[in-house]
């Protein structure tokens, strides 16, 4: 049987670099993600982010597999017990605007878990993309992290 993946794919009117930096400086992402994390990327460390924004805030932990600037970012997240990865790819085109892919694998459960997960994360990285669009195409900024219900 083939993986269950999540996946989210948008075109963004910004180049590679902006993109792949609004990933992996925790000062960019802040501003339409995770407004709470711990330091940027850095490939082979282990760093926090946080959902909200209060001191007993849930942690995700975050392992940096693999940074190569401006196309690709591999992360594996999860709650210290159970993790996925995530891959970012961005592709630059001909028309001055990048196109931006995220991938989420490796979910564990019964088959039903594995398709909610999914399909939450599914969700959730589509937000992100309209997010980070908003930021870098328009300067505004909105973070699905603190807006999600």
């Amino acid at each position: 049987m083939r993986e269950i993946t999540a996946k989210a794919q948008t075109v963004v009117r910004a180049s590679p670099i902006a993109i792949y930096n609004s990933f992996v400086r925790a000062d960019m992402m802040s501003k339409f993600w995770f407004a709470r994390n711990d330091q940027g990327l850095i490939e082979g460390e282990t760093v926090q982010w946080y959902v909200g924004h209060s001191e007993d805030a849930f942690a995700i932990e975050v392992r940096v597999k693999e940074l190569i600037c401006p196309e690709k970012i591999v992360i594996e997240w999860g709650d210290g017990q159970s993790f996925t990865q995530v891959l970012w790819r961005i592709e630059s085109s001909s028309d001055g605007v990048s196109k931006l892919f995220i991938e989420e694998s490796g979910f564990s459960g019964t088959q039903d878990e594995i398709v909610a997960s999914a399909l939450e994360s599914t969700g959730g990285f589509n937000q992100v993309v309209i997010a980070l669009k908003a930021l870098l195409e328009h300067q505004s900024m909105i973070n699905v992290v603190d807006d999600h219900i």
